[in-house]
């Protein structure tokens, strides 16, 4: 067993047109990662033309919730394409060849090197962009990544020795703008950043202006949020182009859903909240550049990035139209915040730890609610949101969510339409600071014109637990109404009699 440490810092110094690997006295993009290598994996790998059947040791599906268990979905991403920048790819490893029965090019369907300006055979000195690229789209008997049957087109924009500078990111920026049509690219995958330090303001700013493009553009921009955060602080650390508010920024998890320490911290030098989602990020499996069968272990941001990522490659194979504001309101409503669950959004963890099959039930057709209308809802320790789209006419309505046992939960009404920068809007909900752990919890709406909502439960506590959602008259309200009227009665019958009053002591 070998342990390799690869540090992946860019820096950008003044003039903003320099950016150089490990310097120190600079302003600093940066990814740490650490490896181990593994090479003990085996199983088993069938492939038909319609259909991908994979057994694998290492499933990245696993630990966003997409489990066989819980979710039957057959999806791979297949027709989607993902753009990774990065410093480049081994594309001759197995998970990129499935075990060598492929050409590269199957699945890699660009390569494109922006530090010689070439397309030539894919590489990779540093390893960091192939260990990337396998999370996100890796496929092969002994390994499987979020989106297995995903097209990959891989920009390098860092050279051997680790320099380059902001016009050659530019530069990726803008090829992809000129290739999006040719090659069909939905989404942008950068596990890289740059630290916020007050006096480059301005640099942050021309970054996020460079893959703001992205997203006017169609393109879903995904970044991590960076590996600076602190155990005991850490606020405000969220890197560039993370920090940008319509790029989805991705913090660290470990697979128990506790923070990743080095994780960074919102908010923003815009104080926008971030990161907005969470994904694993500690000891995940990836592919190495030593061998065409080597893996290794590595930990960070770097890593989380790649399954958001896959996870939306995969929403877009189930439904095309989505576009990136589309995709980051709802991998941002349909995740689950392991930590102060009842706060829906914060600094840390954002929204929550993406969980793939919420995301994916959100994109299934909208049910229709009346008056008659009982959904049951369970939750699990490992299905802790359920998000069902919903579609209400003029009226007003009051949903009451029953707890059938001893898990408490909470309910959300979100439109379907995100604001300007893919943040959920949140119309209602059930949380109460004061009486928290009611047997049964109501929320209402008053909607004006039909139209289409995400009705979502969330876990308060893990573990199993039965819920009953029904639309219930609001007595409460009606008394309300009941009470004021009379108020409103008593008052001028008041100002009438005192009117009376005054008048009839004028007369005497």
């Amino acid at each position: 067993m070998k342990k390799l440490i690869i540090v992946f810092l860019v820096i950008i110094a003044l003039p903003i047109n320099q950016i150089v690997f490990l310097a120190t006295n600079y302003y600093e993009i940066q990814v740490i990662d650490s490896f181990q290598n593994d090479n003990n994996r085996s199983n088993s790998f069938n492939y038909y033309s319609s259909k991908i059947e994979i057994s694998s040791t290492y499933n990245a599906q696993d630990y966003i919730g997409l489990q066989d268990s819980l979710w039957e979905n057959g999806l791979t991403g297949k027709n989607i394409t993902v753009a990774v920048i990065d410093t480049g790819i081994f594309g001759n490893h197995s998970a990129f060849t499935n075990d060598g029965k492929k050409l590269w090019s199957d699945r890699i369907i660009k390569y494109y090197d922006l530090i010689t300006n070439s397309s030539d055979i894919p590489q990779d000195n540093n390893g960091h962009g192939t260990w990337v690229a396998s999370i996100l789209g890796g496929n092969c008997s002994d390994y499987q990544g979020v989106a297995p049957g995903v097209n990959l087109v891989i920009l390098r924009i860092f050279d051997s020795i680790g320099e380059t500078n902001v016009s050659v990111f530019e530069n990726a920026i803008n090829w992809i703008l000129q290739n999006k049509d040719i090659y069909d690219i939905r989404i942008v995958s950068m596990s890289f950043g740059a630290k916020p330090e007050a006096d480059k303001l301005f640099e942050i700013i021309n970054l996020q202006q460079i893959v703001r493009k992205l997203v006017d553009n169609g393109i879903l921009v995904v970044a991590a949020a960076g590996n600076d955060g602190d155990p005991s602080d850490g606020i405000g650390t969220i890197n560039s182009p993370a920090s940008e508010k319509k790029v989805v920024a991705v913090g660290g998890v470990d697979y128990d859903g506790e923070m990743y320490q080095l994780s960074s911290k919102g908010p923003s030098f815009e104080f926008t909240k971030k990161p907005d989602v969470c994904a694993p990020a500690v000891s995940i499996y990836g592919a190495d550049t030593d061998f065409p069968d080597d893996y290794a272990f590595g930990s960070g941001t770097s890593g989380a990035a790649p399954f958001v990522s896959g996870l939306a490659a995969l929403m877009l194979e189930k439904k095309g139209t989505l576009t990136p504001l589309d995709l980051k309101n709802i991998l941002s409503l349909t995740s689950y915040k392991t930590k102060n669950p009842r706060l829906v959004q914060d600094n840390t963890q954002g929204w929550g730890v993406i969980q793939g099959y919420a995301a994916l039930e959100s994109l299934n057709t909208p049910v229709l609610i009346n008056g008659s209308t009982e959904i049951a809802v369970s939750l699990t320790q490992n299905y802790t949101v359920f998000c069902l789209p919903i579609s209400l006419k003029p009226n007003y309505y009051y949903f009451e969510l029953v707890q059938l046992n001893l898990v408490h939960a909470e309910m959300y009404l979100y439109k379907m339409e995100p604001n300007n920068y893919g943040i959920p809007s949140l119309v209602s909900n059930t949380v109460n600071q004061l009486v928290q752990e009611s047997l049964t919890k109501r929320m209402g709406i008053f909607c004006e014109v039909e139209q289409n909502y995400f009705l979502v439960v969330k876990s308060i506590q893990l573990g199993a637990g039965n819920f009953l959602i029904r639309l219930v008259p609001e007595y409460r309200n009606i008394i309300f109404l009941f009470l004021f009227g009379i108020s409103i009665v008593s008052l001028v019958y008041i100002v009438k009699l005192r009117l009376n009053i005054k008048k009839r002591d004028r007369v005497n």
